[in-house]
Formats: C-alpha cells, sequence, structure tokens
C-alpha cells in the first residue's frame, strides 16, 4: 500500500505508472482527454482509461484543478 492509501487495482497501478512521468513533467498537469489518449496508445480501451482514472482521482492518487490532472 502506499502512502497508507487505498490499493490500487492492477490496471491503475499500471496507469499511474505511465502517466505519473508526464504529469511529473508539467508544471500545470495534463488534460483529462491527454491522459485518457496516453492510456489508450498504451492498449487500454476509452472505457479502460476513463475507469482507471476515476479511481486514481477517487481514491487519491491524482487529483483535478481546473480540468488538469495532477499529483498529490
Amino acid at each position: 500500500m502506499r502512502n497508507s492509501r487505498t490499493p490500487l487495482s492492477a490496471s491503475a497501478e499500471e496507469a499511474l505508472d505511465l502517466l505519473r512521468p508526464e504529469i511529473e513533467a508539467t508544471s500545470t498537469g495534463l488534460s483529462r482527454s491527454t491522459a485518457e489518449s496516453r492510456l489508450a496508445d498504451r492498449e487500454f480501451t476509452d472505457d479502460d482509461a476513463a475507469a482507471v482514472l476515476t479511481e486514481l482521482l477517487q481514491k487519491g492518487y491524482l487529483y483535478e484543478v481546473d480540468g488538469l490532472l495532477r499529483l498529490p
């Protein structure tokens, strides 16, 4: 368990591992549509990409400000 947070599904962990470097590389965050596109490039279906982003947000591994995804 990371930082005493609720554990993630395997697919959400994979998504976070894929998105983390891109989010860290920007000072503003990553748009949800860009994040979904990046996940689709890695063989996530559109529905799966949306679901894992929702899971990451609900469990506190990502947060959203002004439409941009950021890391806590």
